[in-house]
C-alpha cells in the first residue's frame, strides 16, 4: 500500500472543510475518513478509538501539516 503525503491527504479530504471548519483540527484516516473538532486532544482520542494508532494524521483545517507516519515501529517521512 502506498502512503499518501500529508499534502495529498489535505487536498483530497480536508480542503473542502475549510469554509465551515477553518482553524479546527481534523484526524484523517488513510482511507479518507475524518474526525473534526475544535479540541485537538478530543480529535486524537476519538481517532485512536475509531481508527487505531498509526493509521491517521492530525491536521489543522486551513493549514497544511508536515510530519511523520508511524506504524509498527516504522517511520515514513513526509
Amino acid at each position: 500500500m502506498s502512503l499518501l503525503s500529508c499534502e495529498e491527504l489535505y487536498d483530497r479530504f480536508v480542503r473542502n472543510l475549510e469554509p465551515q471548519h477553518r482553524g479546527e483540527f481534523v484526524a484523517v484516516h488513510i482511507d479518507g475518513r475524518v474526525i473534526v473538532d475544535k479540541n485537538d486532544i478530543e480529535v486524537v482520542d476519538r481517532a485512536l478509538k475509531q481508527f487505531g494508532p498509526g493509521t491517521f494524521v492530525l491536521l489543522k483545517v486551513g493549514s497544511k501539516g508536515v510530519g511523520k507516519w508511524r506504524s509498527d515501529g516504522e517511520e515514513y517521512e513526509q
